[in-house]
């Protein structure tokens, strides 16, 4: 009798061996087309932009780079900021050396779906705007604005900010250039910090489960994978999602007065107490500070929009009901501590921008919206820096502590 046991054992091991191959095509084609994908149509890199901070919640991953067209269209450098040049820690002599602090709108991220995608490059930014035309002002005089900004902060992730990191650089001037993500707060039930949408992953540290072993897994995966890169940086998308949807900053829209009372009832123990407190941090450091409105598509005249602009423009009734409101207790803030205010949406209504694309959604700048912001910015920057004296004869500036 013919023993049939060794080819069927073979062919076992045929299909076995079939089915690996076809999954391990199937991954490689999966991972080529995320890189392809990431790179060539989004224009982002394969690894990962950020990593856990234990005071900031999240930070930028040093080194992280961004390539278009054969060149880094954004640098993270080593020390975490978007800039291309290292900053040494011990400021150098004669160096006037300015923090700029905000969320996406100030780091000058691209915009995405369902908007069309538009990237901003390295010089296009508003510090690096603002820093040329600084040493323009100052010829011989080594300036510097460093971009120290990252995607979804708001106001009391800078606090932590400048007290673990950016006091010891030795700064002569911070600008705070905020207002999207926090000032039209309309929620009384929102805990500023403890409700913080990007706060979702510490129910899966704190509660161990399934869920929580395979996001871990996929965190460490995605450091070699842009299949897992993309996968993690969607499903983050989602759980910040979700968490904004458990308790969102913003209430459903009744009318304005709604909007106006529940904003007053706590605004002054929300972003603007984080405000002051940096303000205070800043003083007792002999630091000076800027404080900017961040200019929003909304609040744009209508009238001055260009074609792209009129094609995304949506309507945030909160912002219009909230936007004199937030500018009046800004204001006060400004008053108190005798800093100065600059709201960008007056640049941004300016007619001389009229049919200029400045936005490329509701809130984030392309190059063009940067240099009104710079340009704004410029006379009261170089204020701060270089303020008035009486002997007509002094020139040139000097940087605090040489």
């Amino acid at each position: 009798m013919a023993d049939n046991a060794g080819p069927a054992r073979k062919s076992r091991w045929g299909r076995v061996g079939y089915i690996l191959f076809l999954l391990v095509f199937t991954a490689v084609c999966v991972e080529l087309g995320a890189r392809y994908y990431l790179g060539n149509v989004l224009h982002k890199a394969s690894e990962n932009k950020f990593r856990f901070n234990s005071y900031r919640v999240y930070e930028h991953v040093p080194g992280y780079r961004e390539s278009e067209g054969g060149r880094v269209r954004m640098a993270i450098n080593a020390n975490g900021f978007r800039r291309s040049e290292d900053v040494p820690r011990e400021k150098p002599a004669g160096t006037l050396r300015v923090f700029f602090l905000g969320g996406s709108a100030a780091h000058g991220i691209s915009s995405a779906a369902p908007y069309p995608v538009v990237n901003v490059d390295q010089t296009e930014t508003v510090d690096a705007h603002l820093e040329r035309l600084l040493k323009q002002a100052a010829p011989g005089t080594r300036v510097e604005v460093i971009n120290a900004a990252v995607t979804g902060y708001q106001v009391f992730q800078h606090t932590q900010y400048i007290l673990t990191e950016l006091l010891a650089y030795d700064p002569d001037l911070m600008i705070f250039f905020d207002g999207a993500n926090d000032h039209y707060v309309t929620n009384p039930d929102y805990r500023y910090m403890e409700d913080f949408r990007y706060q979702f992953w510490r129910a899966r540290l704190q509660d161990p489960s399934v869920g929580g072993l395979f996001t871990y897994l996929g965190h460490w995966l995605s450091r070699y994978s842009a299949a897992f890169r993309g996968y993690m940086a969607w499903s983050m998308i989602r759980d910040a999602v979700r968490q904004g949807e458990r308790v969102d900053w913003q209430a459903a829209y009744v009318d304005d007065a709604t909007s106006i009372r529940d904003h007053r009832a706590v605004s002054r123990d929300q972003f603007l107490r984080a405000i002051e407190t940096n303000l205070f941090l800043l003083r007792r450091n002999d630091v000076k500070a800027v404080l900017c409105l961040q200019p929003m598509l909304v609040l744009r005249d209508s009238t001055l929009l260009a074609d792209a602009e009129r094609a995304f423009l949506h309507k945030d009734p909160h912002v219009k009901a909230l936007y004199p409101v937030v500018l009046d207790e800004l204001r006060e803030v400004a008053r108190r501590w005798d800093v100065p205010l600059v709201d960008l949406n007056v640049a941004f209504n300016d007619p001389a921008t009229r049919g200029q694309q400045l936005l490329i959604d509701y809130c984030h700048l392309n190059g063009a919206g940067g240099a009104v912001c710079a340009e704004a910015l410029l006379p009261v920057v170089r204020a701060q820096l270089w303020p008035p004296v009486a002997d007509s004869t002094v020139t040139a500036p000097a940087a605090r502590g040489t």
